[in-house]
């Protein structure tokens, strides 16, 4: 999937620098980017797959290696986990504020939420223990306060959205003890929805007008994050099985 990825990234690669060849007016968005934020994407993807294997692995004693090992390849679990959450965020960020529309707006909100539940929650199922998901939620904080506040030049705001993401974290780690943990991640993933503004806060304030009050928008936003909560639980799942299924042939 990473090679695939690089492959897609090297062709859209060709395709931008003939466009600018041949026509070099600038334009906003082009399918030439377009192709390469899927690249990006598909490479990140593959990365991360690949190392929450091995890390499963480890887990479960298919793979003996030393602590060091151990806690490296967590430390790229959750890096690999964090690139994706804010390459995804960022693509769809950064459309609705190009092509500014209300109906544009509240379908990034809704993909923002989705986005935002299925790494998530994919990464909860890899690392259940309590401040796998604080640790995602603090590289992302941090990375999108650096380019805000730093590189944009916005004022200095809190991270509201660290809030929200502990309280998913706190809930999936003490609610999973006690119910199914897929009933308990689904949960967490509508209280996520519910708390989406404050979890891309700034960016909210320019994408979508939120309200408090339950309305056919903001149901979408919640239905996005139960969904990519729900794909997260069957994209783990799927993955896992066929991990295990290969281990107990060997």
């Amino acid at each position: 999937m990473a090679g695939l990825g690089c492959l897609i990234e090297i062709g859209a690669g060709v395709w931008s620098e003939t466009a600018h060849y041949v026509s070099p007016a600038e334009v906003g968005i082009s399918p030439a980017y377009a192709l390469l934020s899927i690249g990006m994407l598909t490479v990140n993807l593959g990365i991360v797959v690949g190392l929450t294997i091995e890390y499963d692995m480890i887990k479960r004693g298919f793979i003996v290696v030393a602590t060091v090992k151990r806690w490296v390849t967590a430390l790229c679990v959750l890096l690999s986990f964090s690139a994706i959450w804010l390459a995804a965020s960022g693509s769809f960020i950064y459309l609705g504020q190009v092509h500014g529309s209300f109906l544009l707006n509240w379908a990034a909100a809704v993909l923002l939420g989705l986005v935002g539940t299925l790494v998530l929650v994919c990464a909860k199922r890899a690392m259940p223990k309590l401040g796998s998901v604080i640790a995602i939620g603090c590289v992302f904080n941090a990375v999108a306060y650096f380019f805000l506040v730093f590189y944009g030049r916005v004022a200095p705001y809190i991270p509201w959205g660290l809030l929200p993401l502990s309280l998913f974290d706190l809930l999936a780690s003490g609610l999973g003890r006690m119910f199914r943990f897929t009933r308990v991640l689904v949960l967490c993933s509508m209280v996520l929805g519910v708390f989406c503004w404050a979890v891309y806060f700034p960016f909210t304030r320019f994408l979508f007008p939120w309200s408090f009050s339950l309305q056919f928008s903001t149901a979408a936003v919640i239905f996005g994050s139960v969904t990519g909560g729900w794909m997260g639980i069957r994209v783990y799942a799927g993955l896992s099985s066929v991990v295990l299924r290969d281990a107990a042939t060997v």
